[in-house]
């Protein structure tokens, strides 16, 4: 079950980004308005204790209030809100493909199978980067040292 859940978030990450761009926020997204199920060690929990999400409409475009690293999809499940407009479309339509509807989640009365569904970002921008730059012109000399270089 988390596989297809994970299947299902890549294909709607994908027609989201090649539908909407990866650089806005469009009308029908969901945004992240807070989670704390972010742990005092900086660790995550998952699953959806703590987190709360909002449907983007027309005024908080027009108000610039998110940025495309707010927008986040649904991991399926019984407990999530799913985006409107052409990405939550979509992600209905490819459940209805594999005879599956959005309250079937609901209706699987068995927890340890039950899925209650979470939220990923769409996109992440990268902090704490460094790199180095580095020159050679022997195509078999290795880049980096291997862990048996640095011991010797």
């Amino acid at each position: 079950l988390h596989a297809y859940q994970s299947f299902l978030w890549n294909k709607v990450a994908s027609f989201r980004i090649k539908t909407g761009g990866s650089t806005g926020v469009r009308e029908g997204d969901l945004v992240l308005l807070e989670d704390k199920s972010l742990g005092e060690t900086g660790g995550r929990t998952s699953g959806l204790k703590g987190k709360c999400v909002k449907v983007v409409d027309e005024l908080d475009i027009k108000e610039g209030k998110f940025t495309i690293e707010d927008v986040v999809l649904p991991l399926v499940g019984s407990r999530v809100d799913y985006p409107t407009g052409s990405s939550g479309d979509f992600l209905v339509e490819l459940m209805e493909e594999d005879g599956i509807s959005k309250d079937a989640f609901s209706r699987i009365g068995d927890k340890e199978i039950s899925l209650c569904g979470d939220y990923r970002k769409l996109m992440c921008k990268p902090s704490d980067v460094t790199f180095v730059v580095k020159e050679y012109n022997d195509p078999l000399q290795p880049l980096i040292n291997t862990d048996l270089m640095d011991l010797s």
